[in-house]
């Protein structure tokens, strides 16, 4: 009975305070926004959201990811929310035939990738990167594995790169990353799991922000997806037929999209990240330094995959992490620019 009681007041504590504002965004979109309710300004009842001045996204007052508890009360809501998002930011699927590449690209994305546990994942965002409209693109893919699985599978255009590493040798997703930087053109950089899904507009918009910022924090919510059926949904990009969205999350570290000389000049990805966690917030970290945008406006789409091993077992880096992060942000950019090799760096 208990338990009964707390559910029904947890459901309507969410309606009094929030989901009847996700009902008025997705009933009446233009209503709500002559009142200056968009779904950019859904939050959780505790949280706070500023203006962007540069991108005019919304900046999460707040120091870490949330999940937004209407989803978790009321699962359908996520879909709803989904379908509504894809109204304004649709999903492509590109070729490299159908991209719009070009031999100097304003965009290059960072894509590290280990293993085959996730190549339908890996194919879906390779796609949605493809199908990017409004600017010129490329994809820079950089697979560590004891042999090379992808030189022969990905699309003409695509630059690759393989990095031998041993069968028990943990990921190292920023040795990737920073080769995958050496090897781009474009003078914009945006870091992409190779597990995200993307709006046809991110690069362009993501452009635009970097002529007036060193580095812009895109993502205003992450949509995590379900499996199974909803996975080949989504790599099909039929996310219109969604029926449960796993969770929406708000203010992710990533993905991110950089000027390439921000890149070099805060010393890239620090290597000691081995396996998975920490790798991303340092860098973060490290980045505002310099010029960074926090206010994210595009959704994106996370395909469901099974944990990684480190992430399973609650390993996340988290000693080597937290002796990191004691170190002041200019100290440890100074010590990673010692390391790079300046011969190598395409600035």
């Amino acid at each position: 009975m208990n338990s009964t009681l707390a559910r029904l007041k947890s459901a309507l504590g969410c309606w009094l305070f929030e989901r009847w504002k996700i009902e008025f965004v997705l009933i009446a979109p233009a209503l709500a926004e002559w009142f200056g309710l968009t779904w950019l300004e859904l939050c959780n009842r505790n949280e706070t959201l500023t203006v962007d001045d540069v991108t005019g996204g919304r900046v999460c007052q707040w120091p870490d990811s949330s999940l937004l508890t209407a989803v978790s009360v009321f699962p359908s809501l996520g879909a709803r929310l989904s379908r509504r998002l894809l109204m304004d930011w649709p999903v492509s699927i590109g070729t490299a035939e159908t991209a719009q590449l070009a031999a100097a690209p304003a965009i290059s994305f960072l894509v590290p990738i280990c293993g085959v546990d996730r190549l339908d994942q890996f194919f879906s965002s390779l796609k949605s990167a493809l199908g990017q409209v409004g600017v010129s693109s490329e994809v820079v893919v950089v697979e560590q594995s004891s042999e090379s699985l992808l030189a022969k599978r990905l699309p003409h255009g695509v630059t690759y790169l393989h990095q031998l590493c041993e069968i028990n040798d943990q990921f190292n997703k920023s040795r990737a990353l920073n080769a995958a930087a050496r090897l781009a053109q474009g003078a914009g950089l945006i870091i992409l799991d190779a597990d995200l899904v993307l709006p046809n507009t991110f690069a362009e918009t993501c452009h635009r922000a970097l002529v007036k910022v060193d580095a812009v924090r895109p993502v205003r919510w992450l949509l995590y997806l379900l499996p199974p059926d909803d996975v080949q949904g989504a790599g099909d990009f039929q996310l219109d037929n969604l029926t449960k969205v796993e969770s929406i999350v708000s203010n992710t570290p990533m993905p991110i999209a950089l000027r390439r000389s921000a890149y070099w000049e805060i010393g890239g990805h620090d290597e000691a990240y081995i396996g998975w966690g920490g790798e991303d917030t340092e860098f973060l970290d490290r980045l505002r330094t310099k010029n960074v945008s926090q206010g994210g406006w595009l959704p994106i789409w996370h395909l469901w995959h099974a944990p990684a091993a480190k992430k399973a077992d609650g390993s996340r880096n988290r000693d080597l992490h937290l002796a990191k992060m004691r170190v002041p942000a200019q100290e440890r950019i100074t010590r990673l620019v010692q390391t790079l090799d300046r011969s190598q760096v395409n600035a």
